[in-house]
């Protein structure tokens, strides 16, 4: 424990130069390429991060949340955390001049339904009116998210963030855990290794000796065969380092030699005989079974509610407060009709889909455009003459949500609604203009 512990200080105690430093040091600074695909990951992590609290804040049919059935830290919020490191990244990611990215990521509503209703058992209710659909767009609820690149990651972790696949969810140190205190941290590896050891203890339990006796039926009852199998187990050594995962959940994998074990058995062996029927040379078999050298399980943890600080609020740059506009949420309506032309209804709702958003997109191009920056100059005019301004605001736009999406007029008619807050045309017009 002492190893693991001694590397969560440590990391600790860099987090905090980082924070202090803002950015990447001058003497090895991260090329675009490198800043471009940190900011991303960032971003899905803020993504899923929101996904995750949405989720959890959801009403289940008694009226409590999700979470609240759960509980916090519980394997049951652990699982349902891990599953939703699957959602899929969707669309292109949005990167602008100030290196911060956007990202959207969703995941099926009925395939969440299903494992909501799985963790939370007889307290889910009904799974027809949970509320976990409620905004989703063709079968998926999505969120968004933004980030911008970890300044000071070690060149091994930013080699592993650049080789993962998109769809998954790399170790990128301090990510997701920039509120968790030090304290909380070492909480939460000492949680994940206490669930190595209760999941290495189950998994061999189940490993079968002889047809009808496992290594459960071999340890038996008795204090002593239990006494010594559980000596074996908490014995066993952590293999690598502890992983601080993205969504605030540390990971600890415990090995178990298949040497070592047969060595335990056939000790525990002795101790029952004459109450088992396991030979010895169905213990030397075990490895051939096995056709490993050691069974590997990993343990997870989160670190208490009291040790993770609120989010802070957002701060304005020079302290000056937001102009009304930068609050706003714009939506814009799109409707296409149906062509009589088209004789397959499927295209034909397909067509009229992509005429509808793109017309709800003209209107939202049109309103941002209107829009009279704190300089008194219209979005406009400010685009007509700054180019990283302009170029910025095509990434903006892009940025718009869908949040509804629907056939009216009895079919006949397709209407799109799409969603754009302001907050973010507000940073990059201050870009800009300094």
């Amino acid at each position: 424990m002492q190893r693991a512990t001694a590397w969560v200080l440590t990391a600790l105690a860099a987090a905090l130069l980082v924070g202090h430093a803002g950015a990447a040091p001058a003497e090895s600074p991260y090329s675009p390429k490198v800043a471009e695909v940190l900011a991303i990951r960032m971003a899905q992590v803020d993504a899923v991060n929101r996904l995750t609290d949405r989720v959890l804040s959801a009403r289940l049919a008694g009226g409590k949340t999700v979470g609240a059935v759960l509980g916090h830290g519980s394997r049951g919020e652990i699982d349902l955390r891990v599953f939703l490191r699957t959602a899929r990244r969707v669309g292109p990611p949005r990167v602008y001049s100030d290196a911060v990215a956007e990202c959207d990521v969703h995941v099926p509503v009925d395939v969440l339904t299903q494992k909501v209703v799985a963790l939370c058992g007889k307290d889910a209710g009904d799974p027809d009116v949970l509320a976990l659909g409620d905004g989703a767009i063709d079968g998926y609820l999505g969120q968004s998210g933004s980030g911008r690149p970890v300044p000071g990651l070690p060149e091994e972790v930013i080699g592993r963030v650049m080789a993962a696949p998109p769809e998954v969810l790399p170790e990128m140190f301090p990510a997701g855990w920039e509120r968790v205190t030090g304290t909380g941290r070492v909480l939460a590896v000492r949680a994940a290794r206490v669930a190595a050891y209760e999941a290495m203890a189950v998994r061999l339990r189940a490993i079968l000796l002889a047809p009808s006796e496992s290594v459960g039926d071999l340890v038996g009852n008795a204090s002593a065969s239990q006494a010594a199998f559980e000596a074996y187990v908490r014995s066993l050594a952590v293999t690598g380092e502890p992983r601080l995962m993205p969504d605030r959940i540390a990971e600890v994998e415990v090995s178990a030699p298949l040497r070592g074990l047969i060595e335990v058995l056939k000790d525990i062996r002795r101790l029952r005989l004459p109450e088992t029927s396991v030979t010895e040379e169905q213990l030397d078999r075990l490895s051939v079974r096995i056709k490993s050298d050691a069974i590997t399980v990993a343990g997870r943890g989160m670190p208490p509610q009291e040790a993770t600080r609120p989010a802070a609020a957002p701060l304005v740059a020079g302290g000056q407060a937001l102009p009304d506009w930068a609050t706003t949420v714009l939506l814009a309506t799109g409707t296409a009709r149906l062509s009589r032309d088209e004789t397959d209804p499927n295209r034909a709702r397909l067509l009229a889909a992509r005429s509808a958003k793109v017309r709800a997109l003209a209107d939202l191009d049109n309103q941002v455009n209107q829009v009279i920056l704190q300089d008194g100059v219209t979005v406009r005019s400010r685009a007509a003459t700054d180019a990283v301004f302009r170029s910025d605001l095509e990434v903006f736009l892009d940025s718009a949500r869908t949040v509804r999406y629907r056939a009216t007029d009895e079919g006949r008619v397709w209407e799109v609604v799409l969603r754009l807050p302001l907050l973010r045309l507000y940073a990059c017009s201050r870009r800009s203009k300094e």
